[in-house]
C-alpha cells in the first residue's frame, strides 16, 4: 500500500495532507524518514509513526481469545460424535478460523480469526511464536526426567526441543511442569513429556505470542484489543530463536 494512502486511513486525512506530514518529516516508517513520496508499506509488517504515534488502519478483521474446555474437537466436522469448538461458539465465531489446534483432551488459549494472512504467519515456522503450555504429570519428574525434556525428541520426523522448561513443583500427587515451545507440531507438548517418561494428566496452555489466557473462563471468549493485535502482527514477522533453558 502507498505510503500516503496507509496515513490516509489510518490518520483520518487527505493524501494531500499526509504529503504534507511526509515532506514536514513527521513520518518514520519502522524508525527512520520514507525515502520519497512515493513509498510502499507492508502495513501487517512496517511499523508507521506520526509525530510519534503509531498509525494503524481501522480495525477490518475480527481477533477472539477462547478458553477451549477439555473434551471439545477443534474441527468444523465432529468425528465419532464429539462436539466441537464451533458447535460451542455457534453465531460467536461464525466466519472465523482457528490459528492453530489444541487436541481434544488439551484445554487452554485459542485464537479465531477472520484475518488469513496474519494466521499464516503466526503458524510458520520461521515466526517462532511462543507456546506456554503449563502440564500436570505423573510421576512427578526428578531432575533427570527434566533434562531429558529439555534434551527434547523428535516429532513427525524432526528433533525438536523445549525452549524452555521450568518445574514447578507438586499439587495433588502430580508434578506442574511450565513448558515453552516455539512451533506448533502436532501434539508436540505431549509427544515430548512421553519421551521423558512422563504421562500428562492435564496440558493447559496459557500463552500464545503476546496473547495470555489469563482469567478467561472456560468457554468464554473475548476481543483482542488493537494493542494485542499489532503485538500479534509484530511477532509474525520476526524470526524466532531456538536453544532450551531449564529452571
Amino acid at each position: 500500500m502507498r505510503l500516503n494512502q496507509f496515513l490516509a486511513r489510518g490518520a483520518q486525512g487527505s493524501r494531500r495532507q499526509a504529503d504534507g506530514w511526509i515532506r514536514d518529516g513527521r513520518v518514520l516508517v519502522n524508525g527512520a524518514p520514507p525515502h520519497g513520496m512515493g513509498v510502499d508499506i507492508d502495513p501487517a509488517a512496517d511499523r508507521v509513526t506520526l509525530d510519534g504515534a503509531p498509525v494503524r488502519l481501522p480495525e477490518e478483521h475480527r481477533y477472539l481469545a477462547y478458553h477451549k474446555p477439555r473434551g471439545f474437537l477443534v474441527s468444523r466436522r465432529s468425528q465419532g460424535g464429539k462436539t466441537t469448538i464451533f458447535d460451542a461458539l455457534g453465531e460467536r465465531a461464525r466466519g472465523l478460523h482457528t490459528v492453530g489446534r489444541l487436541d481434544h483432551e488439551s484445554e487452554g488459549l485459542l485464537l479465531l480469526t477472520d484475518d488469513g494472512d496474519l494466521s499464516e504467519a503466526l503458524l510458520h515456522p520461521r515466526s517462532g511464536i511462543l507456546r506456554r503450555y503449563r502440564l500436570w504429570v505423573r510421576p512427578a519428574p526428578d531432575p533427570p526426567a527434566l533434562r531429558l525434556l529439555a534434551a527434547g525428541a523428535e516429532v513427525e520426523g524432526v528433533h525438536v526441543a523445549p525452549v524452555r522448561v521450568e518445574y514447578e513443583g507438586i499439587e495433588r500427587s502430580l508434578g506442574v511442569i511450565l513448558m515453552d515451545l516455539g512451533e506448533g507440531r502436532k501434539r508436540e507438548a505431549r509427544r515430548l513429556a512421553q519421551a521423558a517418561g512422563l504421562d500428562v494428566q492435564r496440558l493447559l496452555r496459557i500463552q500464545f505470542g503476546a496473547i495470555h489466557l489469563g482469567t478467561l473462563r472456560p468457554g468464554a471468549t473475548r476481543q483482542l484489543t488493537p494493542t494485542e493485535v499489532e503485538a500479534l502482527r509484530r511477532s509474525a514477522f520476526r524470526r524466532g530463536g531456538r536453544g532450551a533453558t531449564l529452571r
